[in-house]
């Protein structure tokens, strides 16, 4: 009976002897490093499953080793579905590219900073940072407040793309996320990009025709939403019924000039944050040279937080107006190609055929 009262006693008396031990140890305990326990950028992205495109580039760029360094690096990283969208299935895609164009597009994606989300300016619009390719980078911040809430939400973008994981701590400074992958067309105007395209001949026929292409190799900025061939068409205007029409006839700010915003550089996203931060629902312009308006909104998706928008051409800003054709900019792969001088959009639909656009 005694034995058995000892040896309890010996089991209630381990927990405290194992605390008085810890304490006596607690000055020998190491705080950890900052980062310590971070990978380098490279790093991440190799062992992140939603980057595998994006690390394929990097070593195939020959960066992977320069992203391994001291740093601070801001990546901002494009998923593997942004891009498949713009026609990057698998790594060997990457092997099509000329190896400086590759290595061109992986560092466009790279700023040699540390920037986090809320380092950008709250409702800020086009701020620039400089990348490792020695261009620019736009960053446009739309900030809203969720009802009562004192704590606003806030969408942050970059050339267009949206961010759709923020701020990722790495060893050697931080990561943001993209659903896009940003087009910058470098040592190119929207007249070189536009005359590289075939499937849009037919719409750079009808800017010829009435005058406007030449505009497009000047200091601009323009944004031009750009029609594909086949929208033309369907309307049955082909580069031939185009060569025979006389400018005199027809009114070309309005068949032609309205899918060209003069003096003005937007991204689709920036539609969202002129939405979110002035409350407007759509916005208006005129027409260049021209008394119509034109009238663009877009949509941003909730979950995936892709940005399409379309456009309308109408006769005023309200009613009573009469409203004509509608563009849409449906697929988000295919817009906010960022040249010198401008930005293009591609465009389905027409605003108008050339029997709404004889003069009177």
């Amino acid at each position: 009976m005694n034995t058995r009262k000892s040896i309890k006693n010996i089991l209630l008396l381990i927990p405290a002897l194992l605390l008085v031990l810890h304490s006596c140890k607690h000055d020998d305990l190491e705080i950890e490093k900052e980062n310590e326990n971070f990978r380098t950028a490279t790093d991440f992205v190799k062992n992140n499953y939603e980057m595998t495109l994006f690390y394929a580039a990097l070593e195939k760029s020959g960066l992977a080793e320069r992203l391994k360094t001291a740093g601070p690096f801001t990546v901002l990283v494009p998923n593997d579905e942004a891009f498949k969208a713009i026609g990057i299935q698998r790594a060997a895609d990457f092997d099509k590219m000329k190896p400086d164009s590759l290595k061109g597009l992986v560092e466009r994606h790279i700023l040699n900073e540390r920037l986090l989300f809320f380092d950008v300016p709250h409702n800020g619009v086009d701020v620039r940072y400089r990348t490792l390719a020695g261009t620019e980078v736009y960053a446009s911040m739309a900030g809203y407040a969720t009802g009562n809430s004192a704590y606003p939400t806030n969408d942050l973008y970059f050339d267009g793309s949206s961010v759709i994981k923020k701020d990722v701590p790495l060893a050697n400074g931080t990561l943001h996320m993209l659903n896009k992958v940003m087009k910058n067309n470098t040592k190119s105007t929207v007249q070189d990009w536009l005359a590289k395209r075939p499937q849009y001949r037919i719409f750079v026929a009808g800017l010829k025709k009435f005058g406007l292409w030449d505009k497009l190799a000047t200091a601009g900025p323009f944004s031009v939403f750009a029609v594909r061939n086949e929208f033309f068409e369907a309307a049955e205007m082909t580069e031939a019924s185009i060569a025979a029409m006389d400018p005199q006839d027809y009114n070309g700010a309005r068949l032609f000039g309205a899918y060209v915003l003069q003096k003005k550089h937007f991204f689709l996203s920036d539609f969202e944050v002129f939405k979110t931060n002035n409350k407007e629902q759509f916005m208006t312009r005129s027409v260049d040279g021209d008394s119509w308006i034109i009238a663009l909104s877009t949509i941003s998706n909730f979950f995936t937080k892709a940005v399409t928008g379309s456009m309308s051409l109408r006769t005023a800003v309200e009613y009573p107006y009469d409203q004509y054709g509608t563009i849409t900019m449906p697929v988000p792969g295919l817009t906010d190609n960022l040249t010198d001088n401008g930005i293009v959009h591609d465009a389905q639909g027409l605003l108008l055929t050339p029997e709404q656009a004889l003069k009177n």
